[in-house]
């Protein structure tokens, strides 16, 4: 620790605070305050702009009554991806919120990334910016007619898909949905039912299974049912 190697090296007593104090200090004049590195990125845009012709940045700031402007959210699209994705991914893309990100599937099925962001919250206006620049990018002037879109079952990007891809076949991941099941209905028998009906090919194959999951608890079926059997 700093504070013991402080003892050691020149027979001083430091605080916590002291060393806390001092390592932020450090640190900021190796790699720069917050406000510096995020006053980098216009920087970096032009620099994406300059050596990736065709790509997209957006980065957009909050204007506050002290005059001053605050990072708001950035978003970036490579040109080569546009090309790549119009050219040979699968109409199915993945959308995530950790990062608000977009990510295809290629011919092989291999992961494809599409499109990245950071915003200062994962709300419907934010996914709504996102999903337009999107659209633009990819080119998807149908009202996203013939795509495939995956995510999580997040109401604000939710709506934003309705908004944006209104033709769009919306899909939610099996993951978060058996996430959310399995905290009333847990046990390996209903894990392994859930992912047999994940798996079903014929509607005729998943009723089959549902019929399963109602023997082991009648709640289970109207829990995933009321979730839309087609996700």
């Amino acid at each position: 620790m700093l504070r013991e190697e402080v003892k050691t090296d020149f027979g001083i007593n430091v605080s916590m605070s002291q060393c806390r104090r001092a390592k932020k200090y450090a640190l900021s004049l190796v790699e720069g305050t917050i406000a510096e590195n995020y006053a980098r990125l216009w920087s970096y845009g032009e620099e994406i702009r300059r050596s990736n012709p065709g790509s997209t940045v957006k980065i957009c700031v909050d204007s506050m009554p002290d005059g001053k402007n605050y990072f708001s959210k950035i978003y970036i699209c490579f040109a080569s991806v546009k090309e790549g994705w119009r050219g040979g991914c699968r109409r199915i893309i993945n959308l995530d919120g950790e990062l608000v990100c977009a990510v295809g599937r290629d011919a092989n099925n291999g992961i494809f990334p599409i499109a990245w962001a950071v915003v200062s919250v994962e709300n419907k206006e934010n996914w709504k910016w996102f999903l337009e620049s999107l659209s633009e990018d990819l080119q998807c002037w149908n009202d996203g007619n013939g795509l495939v879109l995956i995510s999580d079952q997040h109401k604000g990007l939710i709506e934003a898909v309705k908004e944006v891809f209104p033709a769009a076949e919306h899909r939610q991941c099996a993951r978060h949905i058996y996430a959310n099941f399995r905290k009333t209905f847990s046990g390996s028998k209903f894990e392994n039912l859930f992912w047999k009906a994940r798996k079903a090919t014929t509607e005729a194959q998943f009723n089959v299974v549902m019929k399963e999951i109602g023997k082991l608890n009648p709640e289970a079926v109207v829990h995933l049912m009321a979730r839309d059997p087609k996700n």
